[in-house]
């Protein structure tokens, strides 16, 4: 048997078993590739698995500017909408009216709030 017809007959039995009417190979789609989480992203979630797994309380991890220190840095948050600044220690309320804002807070303040999980 010849290669064309063999070929050709080869067509026609995929045409009529499997409904193919092209035996050109389909193309194939690229893959989606993921998004690249930041640094940033990767340390929040390591420090909140942390929080949770070992001391059994969520901790949210956020970038901002400390009113205190006036430098853009780490704030870490054990209660709702309180942070400590991870440079100086100080203590900080955020406040979102349009933007983010970190405002000072007096420390004496901030150990009379109930514990709030964020």
């Amino acid at each position: 048997m010849s290669n064309e017809k063999f070929t050709k007959e080869l067509k026609i039995l995929l045409r009529k078993y499997f409904g193919i009417s092209d035996t050109t190979p389909t193309e194939t789609k690229k893959p989606i590739p993921e998004k690249a989480a930041s640094q940033q992203d990767k340390l929040s979630s390591i420090v909140e698995e942390i929080g949770k797994d070992i001391f059994g309380i969520r901790v949210r991890v956020e970038w901002g500017t400390c009113p205190h220190c006036e430098t853009t840095t780490q704030l870490l948050s054990l209660y709702s909408n309180y942070f400590r600044c991870s440079l100086c220690q100080e203590t900080i309320r955020q406040y979102v009216n349009g933007h983010i804002s970190y405002l000072p807070l007096d420390s004496k303040l901030f150990d009379s709030e109930p514990k709030d999980g964020p």
